[in-house]
């Protein structure tokens, strides 16, 4: 069964809100990376560093799967201000 056009609009919503949310969490992670030099022993920096790589990880794959769904769900921008000139 196909889903329908409001299907799909909801569906590339949560996905742009998934887009958005992974953005943040890959900022994070990477303002936790940049830390590790700060860090005062070996523990902290590779506590900062282990914490850092996941949390990128994680926002870059969240990033990714959202883009993906969004691109397979193949929805035509029917929004005319969209259109002008």
């Amino acid at each position: 069964m196909e889903p329908t056009d409001i299907e799909k609009q909801k569906r590339q919503k949560a996905m742009q809100i998934n887009n958005a949310l992974g953005l943040f969490i890959l900022f994070f992670g990477i303002v936790v990376i940049i830390a590790v030099p700060f860090s005062d022993n070996y523990y902290d920096k590779m506590t900062n560093l282990v914490a850092g790589v996941i949390l990128s990880g994680i926002g870059g794959g969240t990033i990714w799967y959202a883009k993906r769904v969004i691109k397979s769900l193949n929805i035509k921008n029917t929004d005319p201000k969209d259109h002008e000139s």
